[in-house]
């Protein structure tokens, strides 16, 4: 298979302005399409045509039977459309098709009547050519005949490529301009010739009147015809016309369910604007480009084994970068985008069949960054008893300097600056509490959040608190909102609902706790669209500690999850999480007048730890119109990587000026993805009181 580095390949310069490499690595090459060219009669012993001029040749001009004329105009021509590969010269945009040679021309002048042309229409229609290319023409009128030939021709589903004409005319000549008559039914284009610079030849006619059925190819100094010792170079729309045949060839090769009509409608779409935007006078719908033409046009419909079509933006498609509409969590790393089953295959809106790797069509979430929990802010408290001997406590702030984000994976609705408010109600043993906060802030009821809450990002808080001494009982439930990706309305998002036991001797504390994160757009911090959408539930548990060792504070904790997860995509089983902090935290030295508090910290924060994730999807079939089978893939959860964050922090309490904090961070494997830069961070906050 010819390749872009290929000698052969950049020999012709043509295959590289047009990308044919990205059709040839489609598997596209043209093999088994007949394309007749019309012309002087082709050479089939030229060293480069060898095996590419079918022996239905013919010399169409009664009682000559001279199938070869002695102009070579018809070899170059035929070079364009399928010189082969076979390491030397050049190769033909189609290069393993075949050329039905038609030899029509009246004589070593190389003129043609429409007769001869009209016969030679006749000709390629009877032998079940795919494609007629006419690298002919003169100002003027086509004959009666030759339109009735072409008609003949349409409606035998045949695409006609004819060169546009070399007299540097704001028209193209006949038969050229019968691109745009109806008759036709856009299965006619005329073909105008570029020059090196990428810029219309000084030589070709214009599109003119006939724009929306005209395009453009390269036709200045091509190599064409090669043999050991070298290669003709030849110009003018005679060689541009053929490339854009060769094109079509490649295409209903490839999708082989594909109409004529269709491919050319395709070569249309997907040209390269050139000239006044859309289609214009001079270039018409623009430059051939086979990487636009090989690529899924419209949205892509993805089969079902229920028999459901589910239609999704692009994914990638062989090899090639596509729009991606789901994003997976940072818990998830790279376990599903370096997955190796979930292959399967779409169609476009032409009904064309690629190989689709869904894996791709889920994106990462990007690293938020590693921050602290407390952003510099300013804060108001205030506090009364009521007559029934009740407390009665509020606590409120905003932002002194903007505040990034929390360290999680969802995308919220914000203030441009950090906001809360916390009323708490106090009544002998019972202690209610409510909380509103904006902008990423999270609520602080006097302990630190768990991996799932701080998942759900809650912009509203509620709990209730029941203290038996040592022992305090909490039930929390919390809610919010999110914007998916390149939405503006907010929409519900994920919300919780835990329960807490607490204990709180001399030196030492100890928690434990139940809870059940809900998520509307997918499993732990994803954000997942159209057909990969479906709530994911996870039941966790959470477990921490603390201890006074002489001055010094010792603490952890520990998060584990339980996902489920019913997509029509993907299924969840078994998909267990976990995440985990160990630190340490004293007061400085009475030497180390900077610092009031210092801590060092290690965490690990949420990640799939098994698991797997199903999926019933259609296999790639043998042939192309093979009936679709469906198989069940699975896919591990566990991403490629575990990271771990190291923190350090110390603090200065400056009195009534509040409290100035300094940490600085690094994680390894940062997104749980093996080898990822090792990720840096320092941030400094204040907190002050008032």
């Amino acid at each position: 298979m010819p390749s872009a580095s290929s000698a052969e390949f950049q020999a012709g310069g043509y295959l590289a302005q047009m990308h044919a490499d990205v059709a040839y690595n489609a598997g596209a090459s043209g093999q088994g399409i007949l394309i007749a060219d019309i012309d002087t009669g082709a050479d089939p012993t030229r060293p480069d045509l060898v095996g590419a001029i079918s022996p239905l040749s013919t010399d169409i001009i009664a009682g000559r039977n001279q199938p070869v004329g002695p102009n070579a105009h018809a070899d170059w021509v035929s070079s364009v459309l399928a010189a082969r590969f076979n390491g030397m010269g050049t190769i033909g945009v189609a290069y393993q098709s075949t050329v039905l040679s038609i030899r029509a021309d009246t004589g070593a002048a190389s003129t043609f009547d429409d007769a001869d042309i009209a016969n030679g229409v006749e000709y390629a229609i009877t032998n079940h050519a795919r494609v007629i290319n006419l690298s002919l023409g003169s100002p003027g009128t086509s004959s009666t005949q030759l339109q009735n030939a072409l008609s003949d021709a349409v409606a035998a589903g045949i695409a006609v490529t004819i060169s546009a004409g070399n007299e540097s005319n704001p028209e193209p000549d006949a038969p050229a301009n019968l691109a745009v008559d109806p008759r036709y039914a856009g299965l006619i284009v005329a073909v105008g010739a570029l020059d090196e610079s990428g810029k219309l030849a000084s030589f070709s006619n214009q599109a003119g009147s006939v724009a929306n059925g005209f395009m453009v190819a390269p036709g200045a100094n091509l190599s064409a015809d090669c043999d050991p010792t070298g290669c003709e170079v030849v110009s003018g729309t005679s060689f541009s016309a053929p490339q854009v045949a060769g094109a079509i060839a490649l295409l209903l090769q490839a999708f082989p369910n594909l109409t004529a009509q269709q491919a050319l409608q395709i070569l249309f779409n997907s040209a390269d604007d050139l000239g006044a935007p859309g289609v214009d006078p001079v270039y018409g719908h623009g430059e051939l480009d086979l990487t636009k033409a090989f690529q899924p046009a419209g949205a892509m419909s993805v089969p079902m084994a229920s028999g459901a079509q589910r239609v999704i933006n692009n994914p990638t498609v062989g090899g090639g970068a596509g729009m991606q509409s789901s994003m997976t969590s940072v818990a998830l790393g790279d376990a599903i985008q370096r997955s190796r089953n979930l292959t399967t295959v779409g169609y476009d809106s032409y009904q064309r069949l690629y190989v689709v790797n869904l894996a791709q069509a889920y994106q990462r979430t990007p690293v938020r960054g590693l921050i602290s929990a407390q952003p510099s802010i300013r804060g108001t408290q205030a506090s009364a008893l009521t007559p029934s001997g009740a407390t009665l406590s509020f606590v409120g702030g905003g932002s002194i300097a903007p505040s990034p984000d929390q360290h999680t994976d969802r995308t919220f609705t914000t203030n441009a600056d950090p906001s809360y408010a916390q009323v708490e109600a106090t009544a002998g043993r019972l202690s209610l509490m409510a909380w509103h906060g904006e902008g990423g802030m999270q609520p602080d009821f006097g302990e630190p959040r768990d991996a799932f809450q701080a998942i759900a990002a809650p912009d509203q808080v509620e709990a209730a608190k029941v203290n038996f001494g040592q022992v305090s009982i909490t039930a929390e439930g919390g809610s919010g909102e999110s914007l998916p990706p390149l939405a503006t309305t907010p929409q519900k998002g994920p919300s919780y609902a835990s329960f807490d036991a607490d204990f709180r001797g001399k030196g030492f504390g100890a928690r434990i706790g139940f809870g059940a994160l809900s998520e509307p757009e997918g499993p732990l911090g994803s954000t997942l669209t159209g057909a990969f959408a479906a709530p994911a539930t996870t039941r966790y548990a959470t477990i921490s500690a603390n201890a006074v060792v002489r001055a010094a504070t010792l603490y952890g904790d520990a998060a584990f999850g339980h996902t489920q997860f019913t997509g029509a995509q993907l299924r969840l089983d078994n998909s267990l999480s976990s995440s985990w902090r160990v630190g340490l935290a004293s007061p400085c030295a009475a030497a180390w007048r900077a610092c009031s508090n210092f801590g060092l910290e290690l965490a690990q924060p949420l990640r799939f730890e098994g698991g797997y994730a199903f999926a019933e999807l259609a296999d790639v079939p043998a042939q192309y119109f093979d009936p679709l089978t469906f198989s069940l893939r699975r896919i591990g959860l566990s991403p490629s990587g575990r990271e771990l964050d190291l923190r350090l922090f110390t603090e200065k309490d400056l009195g009534a000026l509040g409290l100035l904090r300094f940490e600085a961070t690094a994680a390894r494997d940062e997104g749980n993805i093996a080898g990822a830069p090792v990720g840096v961070g320092f941030l400094t906050s204040w907190r002050v009181d008032f």
